[in-house]
């Protein structure tokens, strides 16, 4: 009796050590979020998707990727809505578990002179952009008429992917996305009637805010934000930040999301979730491109791995939510807007074929 006394304490010592032990463990383990895929994901720059697109897309390992809603080309005349294409490219990637965030922006020809003026010159303008965001949101959206409609007639058996965030235009704080000059207090504007709309077709849907690049020769994004917080009210009208941080080394990189963020602090805006919804850079050589973009094959390899590494590093002090890796193949010639570094941003070549990099991506999205 004496001997099983001595050793109870010492038993339950050893239950309770080892208690403690597992819970560090589970503690240290990495979170689903921050192993991969759902963290992880890719642009795709073409117009169109093919089934090796698809195929492709699926073994990158990635559940996310930013596509264009084109508008001038989903309702080239007024009130005439055609959704092949964006039905094919949201279809086929759900059937294969991958969400598509759309990119709401491309003025048709009937309501502006430019695909990259804002329509909100007018409140005929206005309306028509109002029903254009309705009518995706309608289709697309949770309980959309295409998931039960033709998605299962092209996809049967295949669960739904409804598009649940919706971001609104394509970097604003460039001249060449905003016609005629970039002007945050018309951005503010497009936010709010875009809120409005979206959320009158579904109440849980997220708005967020335009991706824009840290550095522009037009309005730099934090100086871009600030005058987009000067409207009274916007915070209420985007729930995601956005970001493209492209920078020569990952210190820039940082540095870009710092002062973004710093921005939304002192706007009372600190906690909101951001997305990195562009980073890349090429794998053309070293100096090959204006910008120091382009670090050769190895050398983008490398660098996506430095900047995914330091991302998720800071992913919960920055409320970082998801990073999206552009570009996931090359053009080859065209069906993208070509940029300093766009022509070997791809994780492929136009090919298919892949790069360094394409392996570097998988490592954190399996």
């Amino acid at each position: 009796m004496r001997r099983a006394t001595d050793n109870g304490p010492f038993v339950r010592r050893l239950t309770a050590l080892a208690a403690v032990a597992m819970l560090v463990v589970l503690l240290a383990a990495p979170s689903a979020e921050a192993k991969g895929s759902s963290f992880f994901g890719l642009n795709f720059s073409f117009r169109d998707m093919s089934g090796k697109d698809v195929r492709k897309l699926k073994a990158s390992g990635a559940k996310t990727v930013r596509w264009a809603f084109f508008w001038a080309r989903l309702e080239h005349f007024s009130g005439q809505f055609n959704w092949d294409a964006s039905d094919k490219v949201v279809g086929d990637l759900a059937s294969k578990g991958i969400r598509v965030l759309p990119i709401l922006y491309g003025t048709p020809s009937w309501v502006a002179k430019s695909p990259n003026r804002a329509p909100i010159g007018s409140q005929k303008e206005r309306d028509a952009w109002k029903q254009f965001l309705q009518e995706a949101v309608k289709r697309y959206g949770p309980n959309g008429s295409y998931w039960a409609g033709p998605y299962q007639a092209d996809h049967p058996g295949k669960a739904a992917l409804p598009i649940q965030t919706w971001q609104i235009w394509n970097e604003p704080n460039l001249e060449s996305h905003w016609a005629p000059h970039p002007d945050p207090g018309d951005y503010a504007t497009l936010l709010k009637i875009s809120d409005s709309a979206i959320k009158g077709a579904d109440p849980s849907a997220k708005v967020m805010f335009a991706g824009m690049p840290g550095y522009s020769n037009d309005i730099n994004a934090w100086d871009y934000m600030r005058r987009v917080y000067k409207k009274q009210g916007v915070r209420n009208d985007f729930d995601l930040a956005a970001l493209h941080p492209y920078g020569h080394t990952i210190h820039q990189m940082l540095a870009e999301m710092q002062r973004v963020r710093k921005v939304m602090r002192k706007s009372g805006d600190g906690s909101k979730p951001m997305w990195v919804t562009e980073i890349g850079w090429g794998s053309l050589p070293e100096n090959a491109t204006p910008y120091h973009l382009t670090k050769g094959m190895k050398g983008q390899a490398k660098i996506l791995k430095q900047a995914f590494h330091a991302l998720k590093q800071k992913r919960h002090k920055w409320h970082i939510k998801k990073v999206l890796w552009f570009n996931f193949r090359d053009p080859g010639g065209g069906a993208v807007d070509i940029c300093s570094f766009c022509s070997s941003a791809g994780l492929l070549k136009n090919n298919y074929k892949p790069k360094p990099s394409w392996s570097a991506f998988r490592k954190f999205t399996r």
